[in-house]
């Protein structure tokens, strides 16, 4: 089994140039001097308020892009009990609950910016583009490799392994309430190898990293309760998950540890559920 399985208008000024002037003539030409002469302040001012809008946009801006519908894949175990184990131990430990200093992550906020189709239908795939947006005031590591097989690292005596993954996980809210969300079947990640600063990308603060990624509109686990029914004001999340994955043998024993790294959840995106009209498949190919 493998470890990984166990994102101003200036109406007032334009009213200002283009309101009609009362008067004589001459008064028409004393307001038009007057506009005149103070036409470069206005102008100097725009040219600030231009400055002001377009400054912050400069540090807006996505920094990666990452499409996981075209192919990815998770790790496998390259390590394992001796043959000669008559009866190995397997274990799997979770360390998400003893992780104090990185609980529900507040530097990082994660949006669901569209879905594709617009209308989901129930039974049906979809794709949707997420982005997970640094909002706080340093760099931020996040995995950025979708093949898994190249950042997997083994320790020379081939008794430990460990990766980075980060990824997505949907869930659809459709009873009358939006209080059941129901998780659906999705997939796509990102790995990193912890000693490769390469196979992370460095979210500076105002930089997002935008994911496209393919799921199906029905439960993904083995039991949901509530289910899925047809919804013109559903309610979809998403829930970024990034962990450190170790795989580790001593002697007969073999065990599995997960660390949380950052975990957030997106905030609230309505879309439209339809009862199902036709198949057509969008899940992403492995490599």
């Amino acid at each position: 089994m493998s470890g990984f399985e166990a994102g101003h208008r200036f109406d007032s000024l334009q009213k200002f140039i283009n309101r009609p002037c009362a008067g004589s003539s001459r008064a028409i030409k004393v307001v038009n001097s007057r506009f005149m002469q103070r036409r470069p302040n206005i102008l100097l001012l725009l040219s600030v308020a231009a400055g002001l809008l377009i400054v912050p946009s400069a540090f807006a801006q996505m920094a990666v892009f990452r499409d996981l519908t075209s192919g990815w894949r998770p790790p496998e175990d390259h390590i394992s009990v001796p043959q000669t184990c008559d009866k190995p131990k397997y274990s799997v430990t979770d360390s998400r609950a003893m992780t104090i200093d990185s609980p529900k992550t507040p530097d990082v906020q994660l949006t669901i910016v569209s879905t594709s189709p617009v209308q989901l239908e129930i039974g049906n795939d979809f794709t949707a583009k997420v982005r997970l947006k640094n909002v706080g005031s340093k760099p931020l590591l996040i995995p950025q490799i979708p093949d898994g097989e190249k950042v997997v690292r083994t320790s020379a005596d081939r008794t430990e392994e460990e990766y980075e993954a980060g990824d997505i996980t949907f869930r659809l809210a459709t009873d009358p309430k939006h209080a059941m969300p129901v998780i659906l079947t999705s997939g796509g990640a990102l790995f990193a190898n912890p000693d490769d600063p390469d196979s992370y990308v460095a979210l500076q603060p105002g930089t997002w990293l935008e994911l496209k990624l393919s799921g199906t509109v029905e439960c993904g686990i083995s039991q949901c309760f509530g289910g899925i029914n047809p919804d013109n004001k559903a309610v979809m999340t998403a829930w970024w998950y990034q962990r450190l994955l170790t795989h580790k043998v001593s002697g007969c024993e073999e065990i599995h540890g997960s660390r949380n790294v950052r975990d957030v959840d997106s905030t609230p995106f309505t879309v439209e559920v339809l009862k199902p009209l036709k198949k057509e498949s969008a899940t992403a190919s492995l490599f």
